[in-house]
C-alpha cells in the first residue's frame, strides 16, 4: 500500500466553533446554523480552552481555526479571541460566508480591523448564493489580495456534475483563483437530512477509499464537547469513537492524551473510514453494513456506520482491542511517521520492525 498523503500533523490545530448563529440557513448545513440560533461560546471559557491548547505539550498546537455558524455574527467576541490567540502565538484562521463584504472597501476595512487573522476560508455555493451574492466573495477575494492574506474558497455540492456548481467553479477560475477552490461533497446529515429531496447524491455500493485529513484537527463546541473532526458526527449522540470528551468535565490535555491512543480515530486518519467497513465485514457484520454510499464522500461512511446501533457497538468494543491498538500504533509509525502512540503503548523496536513488514 502506498504511503498516505501528507497532512496536517495530529493535534497541531484546534477548531473552535464560536456560534451557531448565521445570517443564512443553508440547506446542507450539518450543524443547522441559522439566524434563529442563539447559542455561542462563553468568552471566559473560550479563553481558557485556547490557553490550555497553547500549553498542551509545550506548544505542540500552533493553529487555531475559528468557525461557526458565522463568526462575524459576533464581531466583538471574535476580535477578542483573535487578539488573545495571536498573543499566545497561534496562527489563526477564520471561516466566513462573507455576508459583511458588501463592497471591496468594507471588506478591506473589516479585515484590516483583524490584522492577526492570517487565513480566511470563505464559503460560497448554490446554498449560500440564495442569500449572499457571489459579488461579496469577489470583494473578499480582492480584499485578501490587497492585504496579503492567505485564503481559500470552500464550495459544497451534492455532485461534481451539478451545472450550478460548475458555474461557480468557472467564475472563481475566471478571477484567477482556481487553485484556491476546496470542493466538499454534501451528505444527508443535519439540515440536509431533513431536506434530502433537494439533493441528488450519486450513490455507489463501494465506500470511497481515501484517508481523512480532517480527523487530525479536533474541534471544540460551545457546550464543551470535543469531537475528532467537524463532520457528520456532530449530529450524533456522544457515544461514538470520535467523541473525545468534554472540556467542562476534564482538561484539554486529558482529552488529547486519550485521543493519541484512539485506534478508530487513527484508522480513519491513516486509511480512511472505508477501512472501518472492511474491519466490520471481517468481524461478520456484513449484513448490517450500508448498501450504498455517497460517491467520493468519506464523511458519509462515518455517519452511516456510527448511526447504526449494531455497528456502533462493534466499533466501541474495538476501541479497547489490544491487537488493534498495537497495529494502529505501528501504522502511524509506518505511514505518518508518528511515534506518540507507540511510545504510550511502550512498544519495542523488534515488534515495530515486525509490524512494518506486515503493513
Amino acid at each position: 500500500m502506498e504511503n498516505a498523503p501528507a497532512e496536517l500533523p495530529f493535534l497541531s490545530n484546534l477548531g473552535l466553533l464560536l456560534t451557531y448563529k448565521c445570517t443564512t440557513a443553508c440547506a446542507h448545513c450539518i450543524v443547522e446554523a441559522g439566524p434563529h440560533r442563539k447559542e455561542e461560546v462563553q468568552l471566559d471559557q473560550a479563553l481558557d480552552w485556547i490557553s490550555q491548547a497553547r500549553e498542551y505539550q509545550n506548544g505542540r498546537m500552533v493553529g487555531l481555526a475559528l468557525t461557526g455558524g458565522e463568526p462575524f455574527c459576533i464581531p466583538e467576541k471574535l476580535t477578542q479571541l483573535v487578539e488573545f490567540g495571536h498573543q499566545l502565538g497561534f496562527l489563526i484562521s477564520v471561516v466566513t460566508n462573507g455576508f459583511w463584504a458588501k463592497s471591496e472597501e468594507e471588506a478591506v476595512a473589516v479585515l484590516s480591523g483583524l490584522p492577526d487573522v492570517q487565513m480566511i476560508s470563505m464559503s460560497t455555493d448554490v446554498y449560500h448564493l440564495k442569500t449572499i451574492p457571489f459579488q461579496n466573495i469577489v470583494h473578499l477575494i480582492h480584499a485578501c489580495e490587497k492585504l496579503n492574506r492567505v485564503f481559500n474558497v470552500a464550495v459544497c455540492t451534492d455532485r461534481k456534475t451539478n451545472p450550478e456548481y460548475l458555474q461557480i467553479v468557472a467564475d472563481l477560475a475566471a478571477l484567477g483563483h482556481a487553485d484556491k477552490i476546496r470542493t466538499a461533497i454534501t451528505f444527508p446529515v443535519g439540515r440536509a437530512q431533513r431536506l434530502a429531496k433537494n439533493f441528488q447524491y450519486p450513490l455507489t455500493p463501494e465506500p470511497p477509499a481515501a484517508a481523512c485529513m480532517m480527523a487530525s484537527s479536533p474541534i471544540a463546541f460551545p457546550d464543551g464537547k470535543v469531537l475528532g473532526c467537524i463532520g457528520p458526527i456532530v449530529s450524533l449522540p456522544n457515544n461514538h469513537p470520535l467523541y473525545l470528551g468534554n472540556l467542562n468535565e476534564e482538561s484539554l490535555a486529558g482529552i488529547f492524551d486519550r485521543a493519541e491512543v484512539n485506534p478508530i480515530l487513527h484508522m480513519i486518519r491513516v486509511w480512511g473510514p472505508y477501512k472501518l467497513v472492511t474491519m466490520l465485514a471481517e468481524m461478520g457484520l456484513g449484513e448490517f453494513l450500508p448498501k450504498k454510499y455517497v460517491n467520493t464522500c468519506t464523511c458519509d461512511i462515518c455517519y452511516k456506520l456510527m448511526s447504526n446501533p449494531m455497528l456502533l457497538a462493534a466499533l466501541n468494543e474495538k476501541m479497547h482491542d489490544e491487537k488493534l491498538l498495537e497495529y494502529m500504533a505501528y501504522a502511524r509509525l509506518f505511514y505518518l511517521n508518528e511515534t506518540a502512540m507507540a511510545q504510550r503503548l511502550n512498544l519495542d523496536d523488534e515488534s515495530k520492525q515486525e509490524r512494518q513488514q506486515a503493513a
